[in-house]
């Protein structure tokens, strides 16, 4: 067995870091914003004048007429971040169940603690490892310390999380290892919105100085460091060290050319942005042994797959994948490599995790666990570089958590900050519909790819080398995907570098309309259906039909070649149809076919792709009229995409016009019209 790299536990880190944690100001969010998102944004007479004040300035900031800038910045950002703070405290507050009944049985968790399941109201929507608060009355006050007046009707209450949800049932697991008396009575079951990233990206705000915002977050000019300068490599990567933009990347950041700007790396679909980034950070370990680094992606998978491909050129005793204790229980599908230099392998104690913690030379972990090194204590300016993957996909005030608390030292900025990712693909996911077409909703990497110090010149149409690069060589499509986003999205920049074995296999297959292009377009004029009290759609006649080319596919092939499971992604823009998807396939026996949404796909590729739309019929096309969610879902496959929707509704849109168009034109169009 595998040595741990930790010492033997005595007190654990969660521990250490639920302490910290409250050790966090509560930053409770102001009552004009309570007050507002209460009566749903629309004025009332009863209102204070700051209510008042502050829905005229949200308007104004919704209508553009009031940029974010330097003046501004710290004000915007907390006033935009505190109105999704309390939309969704008010979300799970109407989550709350009253008068629940007689506890549910309680089974037991793999851990030794206790699962509850209860049934949900037809309109809640809770998370997995949401906060829960059980009150329970006990008709027995015997050996019962808190009760009400009398012992008439004593009160226990419960701590725990959401454990997982099935429908409109939730499973609650209890954070203590007691079981629930006997008769006991569950009156209320309150679901509490987790904010402690929230507080962690206000401490964010609060560390920010205004030197350190001008030079980093409005650069407008760029210094280099003033040290030794590399101009030669011993590669890990050959196929990087090949490609002209990659290894001119790559240069750029092991000198620090942007410095004290962020490097930008702009990585359309399939070029590479990963392994960029993986050379990058090995070349920096190994030309500067002193250097600290903290390498984070917006999904735990993104920072799995970056930890992998890191150990393939880094010795693991360098690396540290840190990962949070939600994560723990989900260690057994893990990478097993991944598992081995992470935390979760052995936990240390907690007086010797600071120390650990400071000796690994990479620290990889996602955005959002980056603020429980904050809880840790690594200190301000620890990391000699920040890199951060799908950048694009944050909001800019989770990217200033570690950017403020480690990209500092002693009030000047000292780090190299390298941000990763594709502007033109789907930003930050806001759960706040309120606060659309606001700064909220648009990423750091977005804003500064439009700042005039990254803009590609007019005149010769290319970029600042020194500050950012724009990687052009698509290694992941056939060239006939790769043609409609390519002239859509990015200019007709993109080059076609895939290789044919792993592009090419479909070309011929029998189902396609045009033999010679691997798309198909099937128009299906289905009934869109919606679940009570519920906004999210499903289509049973597009499922149908993406199921009868899963079958068709899995069951003969593609042109002899064996297709299995595993080879297969379906996206659907709604969680409704992904679900109904999903029961539809498991009951066929399909249970490896990967279902999700179009953002649980951004930054991911599979061989074939299945697109399933949904909308039929109506005025519009609801949120699919969002050209980045276009130009992700059809941006994933490799060698074969099937799109099936109805062709009459989604030409109301003038993108999705365009690109059934752009199947038209080359014949491979199928299927009803109304």
């Amino acid at each position: 067995m595998k040595r741990s790299r930790w010492n033997a536990p005595q007190e654990t880190p969660e521990a250490k870091v639920q302490k910290r944690a409250e050790q966090l100001k509560p930053y409770d969010v102001p009552e004009p914003i309570r007050t507002l998102c209460a009566s749903n944004y629309c004025r009332s007479d009863g209102w204070t004048p700051a209510v008042d004040a502050l829905l005229a300035e949200l308007e104004l900031i919704k209508g553009g007429s009031v940029p974010l800038g330097l003046d501004n910045y710290r004000d915007r950002l907390r006033l935009l971040n505190q109105i999704e703070d309390e939309h969704l405290n008010g979300v799970y507050r109407e989550c709350c169940l009253e008068a629940v009944g007689v506890a549910p049985e309680a089974e037991e968790a793999n851990d030794g603690g206790f699962c509850y399941r209860f049934q949900l109201s037809e309109d809640s929507e809770i998370r997995r490892d949401t906060e829960v608060r059980l009150t329970v009355h006990q008709k027995n006050c015997l050996h019962i310390e808190h009760s009400d007046e009398g012992c008439k009707r004593p009160r226990n209450f419960f701590s725990g999380t959401v454990d997982s949800m099935a429908g409109r049932f939730v499973r609650v697991r209890l954070d203590l290892k007691v079981r629930l008396p006997e008769e006991s009575m569950v009156e209320k079951v309150e679901f509490i919105a987790e904010r402690t990233v929230f507080r962690l990206e206000y401490r964010a705000l609060e560390l920010l100085k205004d030197g350190f915002i001008e030079k980093v977050l409005f650069p407008k000019e760029v210094l280099g460091k003033e040290e030794e300068r590399f101009t030669s490599f011993e590669w890990f990567q050959p196929s990087v060290a090949s490609n002209q933009e990659q290894a001119e990347a790559i240069q750029s950041i092991v000198n620090g050319t942007s410095y004290p700007a962020p490097y930008l790396l702009f990585g359309p679909p399939g070029t590479g942005k990963t392994a960029t980034l993986v050379e990058a950070i090995g070349q920096i370990c190994k030309l500067k042994p002193n250097a600290k680094i903290l390498a984070m992606a917006t999904s735990n998978a993104a920072a799995n797959e970056l930890t992998v491909r890191l150990l393939r050129i880094l010795p693991e005793q360098r690396v540290l994948r840190f990962f949070a204790k939600s994560l723990e229980k989900k260690k057994d599908f893990i990478d097993q490599r991944v598992m081995n230099v992470s935390n979760l392998f052995e936990t240390p104690n907690a007086a010797g995790i600071h120390g650990k913690i400071l000796g690994f030379q990479v620290i990889v972990c996602t955005l959002s666990t980056a603020g429980r090194l904050v809880m840790y204590q690594v200190p301000t300016g620890h990391f000699s570089h920040i890199f951060i993957d799908e950048c694009g996909s944050a909001k800019e005030i989770s990217c200033l958590v570690p950017i403020a608390s480690f990209g500092t030292g002693k009030g000047e900025e000292t780090t190299s900050i390298v941000l990763a990712g594709d502007p033109k693909q789907l930003g930050p996911v806001i759960q706040c519909d309120f606060l659309d077409k606001t700064n909220h909703g648009m990423s750091l990497l977005e804003r500064l790819t439009d700042h005039e110090l990254y803009r590609r010149d007019e005149l010769t149409g290319s970029y600042d080398p020194r500050v950012i690069t724009l990687l052009r060589d698509n290694f992941r499509s056939h060239q006939a995907l790769l043609k409609f986003p390519n002239q859509a999205f990015y200019e007709g920049q993109l080059r076609v570098k895939a290789a044919p074995e792993l592009t090419n296999w479909a070309i011929g297959w029998r189902r396609l309309p045009n033999y010679s292009f691997p798309l198909i377009f099937h128009s299906v004029a289905g009934e869109v259906t919606r679940e009570k009290g519920s906004a999210s759609m499903a289509n049973v006649q597009e499922a149908k039909r993406v199921a009868s080319y899963v079958e068709d596919i899995l069951w003969n092939g593609i042109n002899g070649k064996k297709i299995t499971q595993n080879s297969i992604g379906i996206i659907s823009p709604y969680a409704c149809q992904v679900r109904y998807l999903k029961e539809l396939l498991k009951s066929r026996g399909r249970d490896d076919i990967e279902i999700g949404s179009t953002e649980q796909y951004q930054g991911r590729e599979k061989a074939i792709m299945i697109i399933s739309t949904v909308r039929s019929g109506g005025s519009g096309v609801g949120f699919l009229n969002n050209v980045k969610r276009l130009n992700v879902s059809v941006t994933r496959a490799q060698a074969l995409m099937i799109v099936v929707g109805d062709a009459d509704t989604l030409e109301r849109n003038e993108s999705w016009r365009e690109f059934i168009g752009f199947c038209r034109k080359h014949r491979a169009v199928v299927g009803s019209k109304k």
